[in-house]
Formats: C-alpha cells, sequence, structure tokens
C-alpha cells in the first residue's frame, strides 16, 4: 500500500475510534501495525483492501454520521449545544412524567444553546419547523452514604459467588442441589442484614448456556439482559407444596449426594435442576391463578427479546454441531427473523415456552431476594455484577448481530500482571449502532443489572473510555484500543442508576486513562480500592499505605474474584496456583516471588501497625479490620475471607488448569455465620468501620 493509501488507512481507522499510538502499562510508545487496523476495520463493516474499498468505507461513514444524535447527552443545569436549531421558543417534554414546559433557547459564541433542567431524566425537546430532539439530563454526583440509608455514613457488605453458596440438610427439599441459588441469596442476606450488612454483592447472574452448563464463566455469558435459569429458586416464586409435589414424582435421585461435593458437577447439577423446572413447568397452568398472569404479564413486557433468548435454547440443544460451527452456523444460516426460525418455534412451542418459564422464575426470585434483603434492614441489599460484554455464539449476539462488533474480541494488552495479554472472547457493543440506536441496546443493558437489586458493580469499567480490540485468531498482542464516547456512557450509567436509586461501583484497575478517576467522581461512580493494589507508589516494593490514605471516592476492598484470598496471599497460594500454570510473570522466578511476598507481608504487618513478628498464618481479624477502618462510605469483603480460604474463584488466564467457577464453600455458609471464627472475623470488621 502507498503512503497514500496508508494515511487514507490511518484517518479511517480514526473515524471509527481506532487509536494507532498508544502507550503500555510500563510507560513505553507503541504504534498499531497497518495489518492490524485492515484486520479490525471490518468489523465495523469497513473494507480496506484497495484504495477503493478505503474510499468507499469513507463515504460510507460520511453517510452513517451525517444525520444528528438520536439522542444528545447533557449534564443537568448546564447548557447543551444544538446544532441546526434556531435560537427560538420551544417546549421541553419530560419522557418521566409527561410534564411539559415552555424554554427558550439562546445563541452564544455561534452556538444556539438549552440551559438543561435541574432534574434529571429523559426529555423530548420540540421546536416548530424543526423537529424533535431526545434528550438525557445526566445527574449530579450523589453521596453513596446517602444511598445507604442509615444515619451513619460508613457501611459494609459481603461479596459472594452464587453458586459457591451451600446450605446441608438431609431433607433434599432444603438443600442447595449442587450449588447456590437466590434462595441461599435471600437466606444470606437475611443473615448478613441481622450482622448490620448494607450490601450483598454477587458475581453476574447474566444468562448462560442451559444446552451447555460446563461453560460456566459468568463473565462469558450467552445474554446480559436475561438471568441464569440455574440460579432461579422455584420455592421463592411457587411456594413450597408445588415444588415438594414436583420432586416427589422425579425420578428418585441422590440430591443431598449432589449437595455434598467440594466442586461443582455443573452438568450433572444443571441436568437435575431443569428437571425439576420442567415438572413444574408441566403442572403451572394448574396452579394459582395470580401466578400464571405474572407470568403472561412478564412475558408481554419482555416480548420479542425473550422469546428470541426461548427459541435460541432450543435451537443451541437440538442442534449436534461442534461449539466451532456453532458460530458460523447460528450466524449465517438461522436468522431470528426467518422463516425457517418461527416455524421451527412452532414447531417446538412447548420447549419455547419452558424457556420463556424458566426465565420468569429467576427474575422473580432476584426481585423476592432483594425484598428480603432489603426487609433485614440493608440499605442497598443485592449488588449485580455487569459483565464486559457476550460470548459471540450466545443468543444476544445471534438475536441483535448488527449491534456488536464480529470477528474481533474484547481483551487487555500485554501487562505486568499478564505478561502475554488477555483475550476474553467477548463481543463489543459497535459504538456506531449504539449512536444510531440512540443508545438503546447499551441502556438495556444497564437497566437490566439494576431491575430488583440495589446497583450494580461494572466489571472492567475502563472500558467506557477504551477497550482493547483483538482480530479473531490473532494474539492478545496484536490488536488496538477502540475509543468510546465516555461522558456520554458514564452520563448515561449515571441517570439510570439516578431513576433505579442504584448504587454503582466501577472496576478501575489496570491502566487507567488520565481523568477517568475524576470523570467516575464526577459521576457518582464509586472505584474500588483493593488492600494488594494500595502501596505508596507503582513500583513493586513500596509499602502499604494506611487506610487513612485511601481514597475517599472508591470502595475498601479485601480483594476480587481474579486476586488472591486474605488467607492465599499470605501463604502465597496464588503464586503456587501460577507456577503451577505457568503463568509467572515475565523475569520471576517462583522462588524470588515468594521472597518479594515475605516482605510484603512485613510491609503490611508494619502499615498495620503491629510491633509483635510476623504471624505464620493471616492475621484475618486484624487484615479485616484494618482495610474496614478506611474512610470510605462502604467497605466490601470477599466470602471466602470470611471463610479464611486460601483459593480464589477464578485464576486469571487459565481456563482447565483449575476448577475457576466450581468451587463451594466449606460446610453449612448461612449456619457458618454463627460459628466463633465467623462471628470473630465479622465483629473485627464491624470494629474497623465503627473506629472514625
Amino acid at each position: 500500500m502507498t503512503d497514500a493509501g496508508l494515511i487514507e488507512l490511518s484517518r479511517l481507522a480514526r473515524r471509527c475510534g481506532l487509536q494507532e499510538h498508544w502507550i503500555d502499562a510500563h510507560h513505553q510508545p507503541h504504534r498499531v501495525a497497518p495489518d492490524t487496523l485492515r484486520k479490525l476495520l471490518p468489523a465495523f463493516g469497513l473494507h480496506c483492501d484497495t484504495a477503493g474499498d478505503i474510499a468507499a468505507s469513507h463515504a460510507l461513514l460520511d453517510e452513517m454520521t451525517s444525520h444528528a444524535d438520536p439522542l444528545l447527552v447533557g449534564r443537568a443545569g448546564q447548557a447543551l449545544s444544538l446544532p441546526g436549531w434556531q435560537a427560538d421558543a420551544a417546549e421541553l417534554m419530560s419522557e418521566e412524567d409527561g410534564a411539559t414546559q415552555q424554554v427558550t433557547l439562546h445563541r452564544d459564541d455561534q452556538r444556539v444553546q438549552l440551559r438543561l433542567p435541574v432534574e434529571p431524566g429523559y426529555y423530548v425537546l420540540r421546536q416548530r419547523h424543526h423537529g424533535t430532539q431526545r434528550i438525557a439530563v445526566t445527574p449530579h454526583a450523589p453521596a453513596a452514604a446517602a444511598l445507604l440509608g442509615r444515619s451513619r455514613s460508613r457501611g459494609w457488605g459481603v461479596m459472594a459467588q452464587v453458586y459457591s453458596l451451600r446450605e446441608t440438610h438431609a431433607d433434599p427439599f432444603r438443600g442447595t442441589w449442587g450449588h447456590g441459588d437466590l434462595a441461599t441469596v435471600a437466606h444470606l442476606a437475611q443473615a448478613l442484614g441481622n450482622e448490620g450488612a448494607d450490601v450483598l454483592a454477587l458475581n453476574p447472574l447474566h444468562a448462560m448456556f442451559s444446552a451447555n452448563p460446563a461453560a460456566c464463566s459468568p463473565y462469558s455469558p450467552s445474554n446480559r439482559l436475561f438471568l441464569n435459569v440455574l440460579y432461579g429458586a422455584p420455592t421463592l416464586v411457587l411456594g413450597e407444596s408445588p415444588v415438594r409435589h414436583a420432586l416427589a414424582s422425579l425420578p428418585p435421585a441422590d440430591w443431598v449426594a449432589l449437595d455434598q461435593d467440594n466442586l461443582i458437577d455443573w452438568p450433572r447439577a444443571a441436568a437435575m435442576r431443569l428437571r425439576l423446572l420442567r415438572q413444574l413447568h408441566r403442572r403451572f397452568r394448574q396452579m394459582d391463578t395470580a401466578l400464571q398472569r405474572d407470568y403472561d404479564c412478564y412475558c408481554l413486557e419482555h416480548g420479542q427479546r425473550l422469546r428470541d433468548h426461548a427459541v435460541f435454547e432450543v435451537l443451541h440443544a437440538v442442534d449436534s454441531k461442534p461449539a466451532a460451527a456453532w458460530q458460523t452456523w447460528h450466524a449465517t444460516r438461522r436468522d431470528p427473523r426467518s422463516r425457517w426460525v418461527r416455524e421451527f418455534a412452532d414447531n417446538h412451542a412447548r420447549e419455547v415456552d419452558f424457556h420463556c418459564f424458566a426465565q420468569w422464575i429467576a427474575t422473580a426470585s432476584l426481585k423476592q431476594a432483594q425484598a428480603e434483603a432489603r426487609n433485614s434492614g440493608m440499605g442497598i441489599g443485592l449488588l449485580s455484577d455487569l459483565a464486559v460484554g457476550v460470548s459471540p455464539t450466545g443468543s444476544q449476539v445471534w438475536s441483535e448481530s448488527d449491534c456488536f462488533l464480529r470477528g474481533v474480541s474484547i481483551g487487555a494488552p500485554p501487562d505486568i500482571l499478564q505478561p502475554s495479554g488477555q483475550s476474553w472472547a467477548l463481543a463489543p457493543l459497535s459504538p456506531l449502532e449504539m449512536r444510531r440506536r440512540a443508545y438503546a441496546p447499551f441502556i438495556d443493558v444497564l437497566r437490566a443489572a439494576l431491575t430488583h437489586t440495589g446497583g450494580t458493580r461494572i466489571d472492567h469499567i475502563l472500558g467506557m473510555a477504551r477497550q482493547w480490540l483483538i482480530p479473531e485468531g490473532e494474539s492478545p498482542a496484536a490488536g488496538a484500543y477502540l475509543q468510546l464516547p465516555r461522558e456520554t456512557l458514564l452520563g448515561l450509567i449515571a441517570l439510570e442508576a439516578w431513576r433505579h436509586r442504584s448504587l454503582l461501583i466501577g472496576e478501575n484497575l489496570g491502566t487507567v486513562p488520565a481523568g477517568f478517576d475524576d470523570s467516575l467522581k464526577a459521576h457518582g461512580i464509586a472505584g474500588m480500592n483493593v488492600l494488594w493494589f494500595m502501596r505508596g507508589s507503582s513500583t513493586a516494593t513500596a509499602p502499604f499505605l494506611t487506610p487513612s490514605e485511601w481514597p475517599v471516592d472508591a470502595v475498601a476492598l479485601t480483594t476480587t474474584h481474579d486476586l488472591p484470598t486474605l488467607a492465599g496471599w499470605w501463604r502465597s497460594t496464588d503464586i503456587d496456583q501460577r507456577e503451577a500454570a505457568g503463568r509467572l510473570s515475565e523475569g520471576a522466578s517462583a522462588d524470588e516471588l515468594r521472597l518479594t511476598r515475605h516482605a510484603d507481608k512485613a510491609s503490611l504487618w508494619r502499615s498495620m501497625g503491629s510491633q509483635t513478628p510476623l504471624p505464620a498464618d493471616a492475621p484475618l481479624p486484624a487484615m479485616l479490620t484494618f482495610v474496614a477502618s478506611a474512610p470510605c462510605a462502604l467497605m466490601l469483603t470477599a466470602l471466602e475471607d470470611l471463610a479464611a480460604v486460601d483459593e480464589a474463584p477464578n485464576v486469571p488466564g487459565t481456563t482447565t488448569e483449575f476448577p475457576n467457577w466450581r468451587r463451594r464453600l466449606p460446610g453449612d455458609t448461612i449456619a457458618a455465620l454463627a460459628t466463633a471464627p465467623w462471628r470473630n472475623r465479622v465483629q473485627a470488621l464491624r470494629l474497623g468501620r465503627e473506629d472514625t
């Protein structure tokens, strides 16, 4: 390609938001190779093999961006520019309550502007001879303490992996049937609420693949608009009697034995739970008519999207093609609107209805669990977790393929912790299509995360500013950053949280773009202060900060699902695991890392104010008090830390090397809260929260 052609290729990439130049975690500059740009641009529907292709792609972009934004986003009380409008009278109608007001558009510095109302919400602006314009008015940052609903300003909570929860009973009806569900969540929330907790943060609850339950990473879902039906708790929705009757009518099965394993057998557990759900579905039309009306209303509310997801589940179950062929097959031959799919759905109407029913059970279970969490005294209740994206082979990409970039994956470039980089095999939303659809694909995902919860944690919220895109089949290093409309996306997140009165937490770990944390603060999104990263500088040997030095605009955390537990860090379990998996940081041996860890433990012990010798076992109560004493409005600890377990739920960068997303907590989770070790740790946490 000629120099002129390369210049035009670069310009085309910039117009799509692809960043040709970037700085890595070692502060070294990089330039994306032209070949990488040529592999990424087709994901946007833009051809670039020849000069003629590039010219045609520029023309296509001109057409796509020639129309005014269908949704403009601005901050409450501030001025919003309106290109093409006249400085004249207009009418502003609130979509929230239908109220209208007369406004005047003013000209300022050659721009026509509207002074936005102070009340956040969605509005429609109308002006004679011009037409209409939808506007999203975003709120100013709320105080996190106010959301807790308590007189005290410092709350605490627990992070739990739903599947890891366990309740043990001789009566199969009272057990957890192979893994935790939303009934166990409700029971745990009640117990924690009675202890004074404000939050129970959960792993992502997004819809997975019912026909392939072994694909169990909650961060690689099939659909972020719906829920994992295996977490549904029929007793919370239908009552005890119908579920007992259904269990009794099934072939004999050892439900108690299924619940005793320390690792989840997802295919076996899923088969038994789905069998129970099918039995309940068969008898559902003989149950309470109020329940039937509620189900019918649910199906009506979620409409075609629910049906599409259900049809996908049936298609996925009956298809016998290998997984590698499934992506091409479902993306090309079986369009969800095709005659073939409509006829297939009609021929499998009962099975389609079953999957709708299972979604209703899961949704109603979540609603009930949140109600019980709030009734226990929690200020927030359940906190959902929003995954970065969805599987390219899942139902959401199948049913709304135009909304996603195809042939690329979201990931991360090489950095200090992951020297090879990461590819998460997740399909990103298309920024061009989001804009064309007034950001509805993004807003719908937010609403799904905030409905029936007290808020959400947004995984890898750095992706609201830029996403690392990797061409299909390439290594993570051969990618490029896609720049996104940061202020628009963060504003919409803040607005939806305001509409739902929800708490927002953003995972802002990693290489944070300049000014990003300030943007989070301005939009009322709390960042994350994780103990392991709270050092005096970015150098590995920097001393640990005392909690009083931690930023107050973030949540204080002991760890995350991808990082060592308190006990595991102290015992270097994470180093042992990375050594076994061949995932050690570049240029470091396991022995060197263990020596560094010993020095880190001594540094942390000194920051904790102790003058005694370094203990052999993790001083869990002291560590919990240390983190809890941070001046942050909210502190969260992992349930694994209260249980004193070594292994984290996930070892990043591994797939089959470890039982990621399969580990269960030891014993009965709810009963354990009443034991002396657990109570001592909870009391230590509360002591830190009260020590202001």
